[in-house]
């Protein structure tokens, strides 16, 4: 029964991510003024979160020029989105989808196989779990504390390891949180 909702779960973010953003900012986006060149995990369009998750906006966690860098142009802006508990932020590449969500009820413990491949990893300074969906997903998640992490899902379809790239959007996210 718990696979049904995580997979539900999934699907119905999936869809919300799509959506169109309703929150905008006016104006062409452009990159910050960052004079040491392209990186790719440099933290310079945003900076650490203080101690906690609470008030953090996760479309500030991954900058839409981040987010080209690893999976190419994206269709749409980055959406914000709520599912269940998570806050998160959509992305629409060309082909297939991803979300940076943050959970502030339930840490790594609350990461559950349902099916899927799990393993645990380490990003960065953070522990993290890595889970390879049946479905085509994969979902890096990022410890911040025992109540609270930071979720990386990416839906590519089945034809495709979305580990890598995953792994990747995970590795620019994870500079930022506290």
């Amino acid at each position: 029964m718990n696979s049904r909702i995580i997979l539900t779960t999934l699907a119905v973010a999936t869809l919300v991510v799509l959506t169109a953003c309703t929150g905008s900012t006016p104006g062409d986006p452009k990159p910050t003024s960052d004079t040491n060149g392209p990186s790719t995990t440099s933290s310079s369009t945003s900076t650490k979160t203080s101690g906690s998750l609470a008030d953090t906006d996760p479309c500030s966690l991954l900058t839409k020029s981040e987010a080209e860098q690893v999976v190419g142009p994206l269709d749409e802006e980055p959406a914000p989105e709520n599912i269940g508990s998570s806050r998160g932020c959509e992305f629409s590449p060309k082909r297939g989808s991803f979300s940076v969500g943050i959970r502030t009820n339930v840490g790594l413990a609350g990461v559950q196989a349902n099916g899927g491949e799990i393993k645990d990893i380490k990003v960065g300074g953070h522990q993290a779990k890595q889970l390879l969906g049946a479905t085509g997903s994969c979902g890096v998640y990022l410890g911040v504390d025992s109540s609270s992490r930071v979720d990386v899902v990416l839906n590519a379809g089945a034809s495709t390891d979305p580990c890598p790239l995953a792994l990747k959007i995970a590795e620019l996210v994870e500079p930022k949180l506290p």
